[in-house]
């Protein structure tokens, strides 16, 4: 009988060299395009994502700190009238469990109070206390006042940068206030962010720059004397930002003013 081990070990060697051949083949298959990812990911600074924690339910104050340990801002989109003891988040956007950008902000709606619903009876006139209204929406607020047995007086929309448009910015009386049942409760609501065109105000005097600059709804933030003997003097040669530009209303404009050196 012939002994076979010598060859069977040499069969199983080649086998376990072909196999090791094919792993390593597949590894730089399936890993090199990965690889060069993560590479460039630590290289370039790959955006830094968190999740938000649970703060609806919790106090305003411990909600910070809740946040801002974990590198989020916290914005009080408004308060409302609720069972919740004041100072309690009711609500909050992006909800908890979300994965935001670091420095995010997330907004949430904050308990007024059970106090600011309570209505008594004195001398035979009801007695209402107002409700927190500011960052409501106009409508919904509308409905509460009549639902308190409220009038709706003036409503005036308003340029706010901090509020979206449609939003209660403040009201007349202030929220908190006891008025008399059927008194009229005045609104300014947010037109939103309003933006303008800056004028073409080159080659104008300054008294003309500033009017036509304060009438589109700008400001004249700084006025820069030179000379440059190839313009007239007493004229706008520059102005910044330029003419056309879309700006946010109230922006500052600076401009140059060619002068005659004394």
């Amino acid at each position: 009988m012939f002994d076979n081990t010598g060859k069977i070990v040499t069969i199983s060697l080649i086998v376990s060299f072909i196999v090791s051949i094919i792993v390593s083949t597949l590894a730089v298959i399936f890993l090199t395009p990965i690889l060069p990812s993560f590479k460039k990911d630590s290289q370039n600074g790959k955006v830094e994502m968190i999740e938000v924690p649970m703060v609806e339910g919790l106090d305003y104050e411990k909600a910070k700190i809740i946040l801002s340990n974990k590198n989020l801002n916290l914005f009080v989109e408004s308060e409302k009238v609720s069972e919740k003891d004041k100072g309690v988040i009711l609500s909050q956007s992006p909800l908890a469990g979300t994965n935001v950008v670091k420095n995010s902000v997330v907004n949430v709606v904050v308990s007024a109070g059970k106090e600011n619903v309570e209505s008594v009876t004195l001398d035979t006139q009801k007695i209402v206390t107002l409700p927190y209204f500011i960052g409501l929406n106009v409508d919904e607020v509308k409905r509460e006042i009549i639902n308190l047995g409220l009038k709706i007086g003036d409503v005036k929309y308003v340029d706010d940068d901090k509020y979206r448009a449609d939003v209660v910015v403040s009201t007349d009386p202030v929220g908190g206030a006891r008025i008399p049942s059927g008194s009229a409760v005045n609104l300014n609501v947010s037109k939103g962010v309003t933006t303008v065109v800056v004028p073409n105000v080159n080659s104008l005097t300054k008294e003309d720059a500033r009017a036509k600059i304060t009438s589109a709804g700008l400001l004249v933030e700084e006025i820069i004397y030179v000379t440059d003997v190839e313009y007239p003097f007493d004229i706008v040669i520059k102005q910044q930002p330029a003419s056309g530009t879309k700006v946010k209303k109230g922006t500052g404009v600076k401009i140059w003013i060619n002068r005659e050196r004394e």
